[in-house]
């Protein structure tokens, strides 16, 4: 069952268009990472689908019920999503307290809002810190008192927003692991925007990319046009000099070929050859290092730790791209 249905939804500023959906559903129960360069609508989608701001046109409906975008019609809708930002709101209070504010507000009280609040932070691991007074806490430990917070309301809907953009690496992984058991139990439909791609890859199967307002197509780092040739009674879609696939087809002409960067493999190598490269660029983020292979054309290629380690190569070393046919999405025209 879909949880919110969006149709011909739009938001407009100051003349232009800056949230253009025709249309999005969302599943309820799953995990949706929130994806797109600043300024192409996130923060937008995610005032909408809070129940905060409306939209100009179009229409959403939650479980299959249109929307009213009044106060009162919105009040009870509120209170099935919880919003988590970048940078949560702490009141002068106790942690205990701060997550207890949300169900004063809902009429809970005595034994069972106490058990509440403690079941929260027993899920975010800070239970031990129940008295603290929260204006003290790390900012990785205000980001799970924040995700404790929603999470106690027994929402519907957990909306978080760069939750780990601002922590360290230990609370990142602490957050990151909080998202995945909540993910894996499916009782709480999450939308996770990142501008971490890794972390987006790891926790969300299901991505929401914006782009200038507009739902597209997530995107592909390996995308290159080519020529396909014969050679050898095979046909090769030819990138660069030093850079080329097979192609499942017989073709000539121009087309376009996209490279999967996490089934890419990756070997020494003595001496150039075709799809030999010097390594440019390597990065670690969430646990995946991501390496950039000069090919006449830069190829992203993404390895787990344990095969990165057992390759062993730096910037500036040479190296040959095993590419199998599996990994490759072919296009005969540009």
């Amino acid at each position: 069952m879909n949880i919110y249905t969006l149709s011909q939804v739009s938001v407009t500023h100051g003349g232009r268009r800056i949230l253009d959906v025709d249309a999005l559903s969302l599943e309820r129960g799953l995990t949706y990472s929130l994806q797109g360069p600043n300024g192409a609508g996130k923060s937008t989608l995610l005032g909408i689908l809070s129940f905060l701001s409306p939209p100009h046109d179009g229409e959403v409906r939650f479980e299959d019920t249109p929307v009213v975008w009044t106060e009162t019609y919105l009040r009870p809708l509120r209170r099935q999503v919880g919003l988590v930002d970048q940078h949560p709101v702490m009141f002068s209070r106790s942690v205990r307290e701060n997550v207890g504010f949300g169900l004063k507000m809902r009429g809970y009280s005595g034994k069972e809002l106490d058990d509440r609040v403690l079941r929260a932070l027993d899920r975010v691991g800070l239970a031990h810190m129940a008295d603290t007074f929260a204006p003290r806490l790390s900012g990785g430990e205000t980001q799970r008192v924040a995700i404790a917070r929603a999470l106690a309301c027994v929402t519907k809907i957990l909306l978080l927003d760069e939750p780990t953009a601002s922590v360290d690496a230990q609370h990142r992984s602490v957050i990151e692991q909080i998202v995945a058991d909540l993910r894996d139990a499916r009782e709480t439909t999450i939308i996770l925007c990142t501008h971490n791609r890794y972390q987006a890859w790891a926790l969300c199967p299901n991505v929401i990319y914006l782009e200038d307002g507009r739902l597209a197509t997530r995107p592909l780092t390996n995308s290159y046009a080519c020529d396909f040739v014969e050679q050898d009674g095979h046909t090769w879609c030819r990138i660069t000099d030093r850079f080329g696939v097979a192609a499942p087809f017989a073709a000539t002409g121009r087309g376009r070929v996209v490279i999967e960067p996490e089934r890419v493999k990756v070997a020494p190598v003595a001496q150039p050859g075709l799809n030999n490269g010097v390594v440019t660029q390597v990065q670690l983020e969430a646990g995946i290092v991501s390496m950039t292979v000069d090919l006449g054309l830069p190829l992203c290629v993404r390895l787990g730790m344990k095969d990165f380690q057992s390759l062993s190569a730096c910037v500036g070393e040479l190296v040959r791209v095993e590419i199998s046919p599996e990994s490759v999405d072919f296009c005969r025209k540009c």
